[in-house]
């Protein structure tokens, strides 16, 4: 009988009646993903450009649109929260945005809260031809949590919040966004609390609020006191997209994807010392970073 001689099947057999049963029962398995890491030469990170626009906050970056918005950045620099995970202890009052016209609208935060973060994010969330802001908004009775800002009427608006930790002082980084599970529309990727057990988390926007959709623990894509955001990557792999970020000790990249509804590790691969630097786009699925031993590397999505 089967039962009997199934433990004498070598691993080659067993994977293959395993994917004759998903071809029988019309799954489809899931593609193999490897990790390849190598040493580099050279390593040049990209350049952080001075602040350029008006009150912009120190350290951070302007997002450029080609959109409704042209621009927006954070601007009116504040001691008020005092938290000092990106650098130094000034956060954002304001997140101003710049339309094609030329005209800057303003959205001004209660004495409570401040945007700590150092770019907004423009991304069109819901295929509606406009661009929606993503940035991080922190309070003293919630902490850290998502905002999704736009045009309405004239005005920069919130449009959905969702993901509050629920105490000051706990900072979530977005990693950036996707199609996770292949419906066609985006989602929001981010790693809660990167550096007390940071969790890897992705919502959708439903209204104005935000739905978890999955989660997966002990992953960090930010250094404490660092300004560098861009640990992680969003990727396109197979009929959705997926992300790599290293583990909490920033030691090994590892590739999570959606599986079933659930968020899953589908590969790993050691670097030989912490990560030091964003990941830097190069060739497809390709990208390359410096380690905290100094020395250079690169690493490939297979």
């Amino acid at each position: 009988m089967l039962t009997a001689s199934f433990a004498r099947l070598t691993p080659a057999q067993i994977a293959a009646i395993a994917l004759l049963g998903a071809v029988i029962t019309g799954q489809r398995p899931a593609a193999a993903v490897e990790l390849e890491v190598r040493k580099v030469a050279v390593f040049d990170p990209p350049v952080v450009a001075a602040p350029v626009m008006p009150d912009q906050l120190p350290h951070s970056r302007v997002a450029h649109g080609t959109r409704d918005l042209a621009r927006a950045w954070l601007a009116a620099p504040t001691r008020r929260y005092g938290h000092a995970v990106l650098g130094d202890d000034l956060e954002a009052g304001e997140l101003r945005a710049q339309m094609q016209s030329g005209r800057t609208l303003v959205a001004r935060l209660s004495d409570d809260c401040v945007f700590e973060d150092l770019v907004p994010r423009l991304v069109d969330l819901d295929a509606d031809g406009r661009d929606e802001v993503v940035v991080v908004q922190s309070c003293h009775s919630t902490g850290a949590m998502i905002t999704v800002w736009g045009e309405a009427n004239g005005r920069l608006v919130r449009k959905a919040a969702g993901g509050a930790i629920g105490m000051a002082n706990r900072w979530l980084n977005p990693i950036g966004f996707g199609d996770f599970n292949g419906d066609g529309r985006l989602e929001i990727a981010v790693v809660q609390t990167p550096h007390i057990g940071g969790v890897v988390k992705i919502y959708r926007v439903d209204g104005a609020t935000l739905a978890l959709v999955a989660k997966r623990g002990h992953y960090s894509t930010h250094a404490l006191g660092s300004t560098e955001l861009g640990l992680g990557q969003v990727f396109r792999l197979g009929h959705a997209d997926a992300l790599l970020v290293p583990d909490q000790e920033r030691d090994h990249l590892a590739v999570l994807a959606l599986r079933d509804g659930r968020l899953a590790e589908l590969a790993r691969v050691p670097l030989g010392a912490p990560l030091a630097s964003g990941l830097a786009p190069g060739a497809p699925r390709t990208w390359r970073f410096r380690l905290a031993d100094g020395h250079a590397a690169e690493v490939s999505v297979r």
